[in-house]
């Protein structure tokens, strides 16, 4: 079996090693054992050409019992994994074998061996720009808050006094400003002499 990977039909990049075959449209990735990987190859160094039966169950099953029945669901499968439903790709000689109508691009470049698939790109794409979105929205708020907690006392912020938020404890000019003016000359009421009627000691 030849091991070089190679592109059928302009759409299916197959990589016998690895047993994996990546389709490019629509975006789908198959793994097949090693007896499927097998046959596909046979099939397609055979290109255009009827492969017969007794050959593909000598060379993939070693002529083991029911290596026919084993053929026929084998071929089903690559049917499947090639969206092959109306059997044009695989065609059936019936009695006889098979024909794989493709064209074979013999080698993959070197430079395109992990180039058909991307099916993850969008989804990393959208990822970052959702974490870059949450990023920047963080960034707003936490500058408005900042903003807002600097601007409670916006006088004291440009005189270099810092302001409190202690309950219960009143701004300093509010303080002043509650504070009633004392008279020196008033006195209290308890210096304030009663003074007794004289008619109380008789």
């Amino acid at each position: 079996m030849n091991n070089k990977p190679f592109i059928l039909n302009n759409r299916f990049w197959i990589y016998p090693q690895l047993g994996l075959v990546k389709q490019t449209s629509p975006v789908k990735e198959s793994k097949l054992e090693p007896r499927l990987m097998q046959l596909l190859c046979i099939l397609a160094s055979y290109a255009g050409e009827l492969v017969s039966r007794e050959l593909l169950t000598k060379e993939v099953w070693d002529d083991y019992g029911n290596a026919d029945e084993g053929l026929t669901q084998a071929i089903s499968y690559l049917r499947k994994v090639l969206n092959d439903e109306v059997k044009e790709l695989i065609e059936t000689v019936p009695k006889k074998g098979y024909v794989l109508h493709a064209a074979i691009t013999a080698e993959l470049p070197a430079t395109d061996m992990q180039a058909p698939l991307t099916p993850n790109k969008k989804k990393v794409y959208w990822v970052v720009l959702a974490a870059a979105i949450v990023l920047i929205i963080t960034a707003y708020f936490l500058f408005i808050f900042n903003h807002s907690k600097q601007a409670i006392y916006p006088a004291d912020v440009i005189n270099g006094n810092k302001s409190t938020d202690t309950p219960g404890v009143s701004h300093p000019d509010i303080v002043e400003k509650k504070q009633k003016p004392t008279n020196p000359d008033a006195l209290p009421d308890t210096n304030k002499k009663t003074v007794k009627s004289p008619d109380a000691k008789r």
